[in-house]
């Protein structure tokens, strides 16, 4: 199926760029009406191409939602119906919605075995949601956030980059930036070492290929 390579399946975590993935396929598959307007049958549409339409719709929702969500949709068998109940299940605002992601929030961790990037993806990915919680954090404090999920051994870079913010006020764009660089700097180090590891043991198999030529020699 096209988009394969770089759609997501929608969990509890993912809604917020799940969405507008999915309505894009939808639009050009021109399927969008599926979901859109009222659950009945569009005006100038026949019965026939109505049905296939609604169901094709349904099909491309449900393969790119994970099990974890797929059983409150599973029997759905009107599209429109299908996305009301995906957004009422991920755009309530309720309190106990917004205490959840703010907890996760707090708690989220930067760890082993994850990339940088894919880190603060996770995290932006929170504050999306909040965003449409109507719970707004602003900038400083979403860095302020960020800095704060980011592991010990990390700490000497949380302390130069919160000194260097301008006039004490730090920007998401920020610690963004240097998040990056710190990793980029870390890899090219890690090539480096590599390579001159590498050289290093040229160096001595060509020292002890020529040990056996010079004693030839005498």
């Amino acid at each position: 199926m096209e988009g394969r390579s770089t759609m997501i399946k929608l969990n509890h975590s993912n809604w917020i760029t799940w969405k507008p993935r999915m309505e894009d396929i939808l639009y050009c598959k021109d399927l969008h009406e599926s979901i859109e307007g009222a659950a009945g049958r569009p005006e100038g549409s026949s019965e026939a191409a109505w049905t296939k339409s609604n169901r094709k719709a349904i099909g491309y929702i449900r393969e790119w939602v994970d099990e974890s969500v797929f059983h409150h949709v599973s029997n759905e068998t009107n599209a429109h119906d299908l996305w009301k109940k995906l957004e009422s299940l991920f755009e309530k605002k309720t309190a106990a919605k917004k205490a959840f992601l703010f907890k996760e929030l707090v708690n989220l961790k930067y760890r082993d075995g994850i990339s940088v990037t894919e880190h603060m993806n996770n995290f932006q990915g929170v504050i999306n949601q909040l965003t449409t919680m109507e719970m707004k954090i602003d900038d400083e404090m979403q860095a302020l956030l960020l800095l704060g999920s980011l592991p010990d051994s990390w700490e000497t870079f949380v302390v130069t980059v919160s000194n260097s913010a301008p006039d004490g006020k730090l920007s998401m764009s920020n610690v963004k930036d240097n998040c990056r660089m710190k990793k980029l700097e870390e890899s090219l180090l890690v090539q480096a070492q590599v390579v001159a590891k590498c050289c290093c043991k040229k160096i001595e198999e060509g020292a002890r290929a020529e040990v056996p030529k010079a004693m030839e020699e005498v």
